[in-house]
């Protein structure tokens, strides 16, 4: 009898260095051999059993908690604890890893620095003239990305605050819009007097 795989997701190949902290006291480096949005499989010369505590560093990719549901002769595999908000942002990550020709040009192009700013609401006008309530997630002269209830059409224009700017792609959680340089308006002449 043959033995289905029963993962709940599908998992994608990755070559990556991670850094592991085993029950917040033994550290180790190993290699992420594979991973998906539950668990990962790793290699590393541990003495890990199944149930302990671990946290994963997987470079350029994600910190991650979780336990450990398996070992093998060269590592273990871990199942992750993570928020259904932490769990849609790794799949978003993986998403982008596994499908490198459609990633491609959606890295973050924003060229100034990005300001946290998760507690603040605000109102976002539509073209239509509905209005969205929206949380903003991180905020840059450029751009702005936000938790929304509902998502525009990529290309739409929108208008928080006292900026307008354009919808250029959807996040799991909302949607990320970039600024409109603002139009130099041709202005009267400065009277001096002489």
């Amino acid at each position: 009898m043959v033995k289905r795989d029963e993962r709940r997701y599908r998992r994608i190949s990755l070559d990556l260095p991670v850094h592991i902290v085993v029950n917040t006291v033994d550290e180790y480096e190993g290699k992420l051999v594979n991973i998906s949005p539950g668990d990962l499989a790793l290699i590393a010369d541990t003495r890990a059993v199944p149930g302990d505590a671990v946290v994963v560093r997987i470079k350029g990719l994600d910190i991650i908690e979780g336990t450990v549901a398996r070992t093998f002769p060269d590592g273990f595999a871990v199942s992750f604890l993570l928020s259904k908000k932490r769990r849609a942002l790794l799949t978003e990550k993986l998403m982008l890893q596994s499908n490198p020709a459609f990633s491609d040009g959606l890295a973050d192009r924003r060229a100034t620095p990005r300001h946290l700013n998760s507690s603040t609401r605000t109102v976002c006008r539509l073209d239509d003239g509905t209005a969205l309530y929206v949380k903003i997630v991180d905020m840059s002269v450029d751009g702005i990305s936000v938790d929304a209830p509902r998502r525009p059409s990529v290309g739409s224009s929108i208008h928080i605050g006292r900026q307008s700017g354009v919808v250029i792609r959807h996040t799991p959680r909302g949607f990320v819009a970039v600024f409109e340089p603002e139009q130099d308006c041709e202005q009267e002449p400065i009277l001096r007097a002489v």
